[in-house]
């Protein structure tokens, strides 16, 4: 039987420490044929000394070693080498040994004994997930240049481009959404998009404004009243040239929205105390997370001030309807917090699963302060489920896979990644699908029907491209 050998991405640094002399040579002969720079150690400790300043894609480590056991050297190697992806072997795939490495955020394992296609494989099937999660942190950087915005999610390009396309209008816009969705971040998008990004970009939390309101928005002239030792600006006078963000502006009261609508109007106000116009050149942005238009309905909004205000419309959607953006999110964050301890957060598929299942009522807000404890709180740099659980609790309805589910997934995983590399290099042709692979045509069939895929999807593609 043929074995096809997937060819590694050029300069893949991979890394083996197994006690057994002759498990190495097995694994170092055979990435070595198959174009992977190794680096090779029977003693742990020596690996340890050895590997400082170095990093590497991938590390294969037993799991039963002398004096450092493989959960044990993998928690230093992340330390030493945050990048690395890592697989352990282990002979005995049961509870007692997989659950330490569960705990940690381990999910890649070699069982013994395997042979030289289960060793590719499984080596492929671990740096097809870091390639994964590599595209993402790009995907999500590359997206959002110039913007604060983080997630690859439709609606979140949507509102990207809706930035772009409004950030020079110098028309006001009103931003509407849940709390915790990031209004204020695109907010701080359509200012540095436009040409007033040199100027100051002003924001006011109209909630907390109470009955100064009115001074604290528009200023105050000296002896206006008790204690008004000098005038003030306000944050209209001080935003002069910029952006000036309304957040929360369903909170203003009403005798405070009709001077707000004239300074819309024209750009003039007053200050408190004082009868002299003062004209100042700002642009207006609003946030809400209420219903401003019931808000009109019941008298306790000026539909003037509205349809002043809402000019042009933005609305954020719910961390809970874009799931696609909550595991850039997720790095983004820890690249966050790690960045502000001078350390390298990682985490685990299994652990980035149990966030991305979890429902967020208070979105993106809310996954960052989770986030937050989780990294506090964990017991390694690589976040493990076991992390997640220990602050989410075991009552949010997230639950383990068996070991058994567990591997049929991955199983499945593999079988889909391995057919469509085979089917890609044989564009069709049954004869070189079945070289290539080894398997009986019968078993070919059956398991692409199974996957959904078909022989003439891929007839075509070298003419295609």
């Amino acid at each position: 039987m043929s074995i096809y050998k997937a060819r590694a991405v050029k300069n893949t640094r991979v890394l083996i420490v197994d006690d057994e002399p002759s498990i190495v040579d097995f694994i170092d002969t055979t990435l070595g044929e198959n174009g992977y720079e190794v680096e090779a150690y029977i003693d742990p400790r020596e690996a340890l000394k050895n590997i400082r300043g170095k990093a590497f894609d991938l590390a294969i480590v037993d799991i039963n070693m002398p004096d450092i056991n493989g959960v044990e050297f993998s928690r230093r190697l992340t330390e030493i080498s945050s990048g690395t992806e890592i697989v352990i072997i282990t002979g005995v795939p049961d509870e007692q040994n997989l659950d330490p490495c569960l705990r940690m955020g381990l999910t890649h394992f070699l069982f013994k004994p395997f042979n030289e296609s289960q060793l590719v494989y499984s080596i492929y099937a671990a740096l097809h997930f870091k390639r994964l999660r590599n595209a993402y942190v790009t995907a999500a950087s590359t997206e959002r240049k110039g913007s604060g915005l983080v997630g690859v999610s439709m609606s979140t390009r949507d509102i990207r481009e809706e930035i772009l396309s409004i950030a020079n209008l110098d028309m006001p816009v009103l931003i509407l959404g849940r709390s915790g969705t990031g209004k204020e971040i695109i907010a701080r998008d359509i200012h540095s998009n436009s040409n007033r990004n040199r100027n100051v970009f002003m924001p006011v939390n109209c909630a907390v404004l109470g009955s100064l309101a009115e001074t604290e928005l528009f200023g105050h002239a000296s002896g206006a009243f008790t204690g008004a030792i000098k005038s003030t600006k306000g944050y209209v006078g001080s935003a002069d040239g910029g952006t000036l963000f309304f957040d929360e502006v369903g909170e203003l009261p009403l005798e405070v929205q009709a001077k707000l609508l004239r300074f819309l109007d024209d750009g003039e106000y007053c200050r408190v105390g004082e009868a002299k116009i003062l004209k100042v050149n700002a642009r207006i942005l609003a946030a809400t997370n209420k219903d401003l238009q019931q808000m009109c309905r019941e008298g306790r909004f000026r539909d003037d001030l509205y349809y002043r205000l809402s000019a042009s419309i933005i609305q954020t959607t719910p961390l809970d309807e874009r799931k696609a953006d909550i595991l850039p999110l997720i790095w983004h964050f820890l690249d966050l917090f790690g960045t502000a301890k001078n350390i390298t957060y990682e985490i685990s598929a299994d652990a980035a699963s149990l966030l991305i299942e979890k429902d967020w009522p208070g979105n993106v807000r809310q996954l960052k302060q989770t986030l937050y404890k989780i990294s506090q709180m964990a017991t390694s740099r690589k976040i493990s489920p076991a992390d997640v659980r220990r602050v989410m609790g075991d009552s949010e309805g997230v639950t383990m896979l068996t070991y058994k589910q567990a591997k049929d997934q991955i199983l499945d995983q593999f079988d889909r990644d391995y057919l469509l590399r085979i089917l890609n290099l044989s564009q069709g042709s049954l004869q070189q699908a079945l070289g290539l692979s080894g398997m009986h045509k019968k078993n070919f069939y059956t398991k692409i029907k199974e996957l959904g895929l078909a022989m003439k999807d891929f007839s075509n593609i070298q003419k295609r491209g």
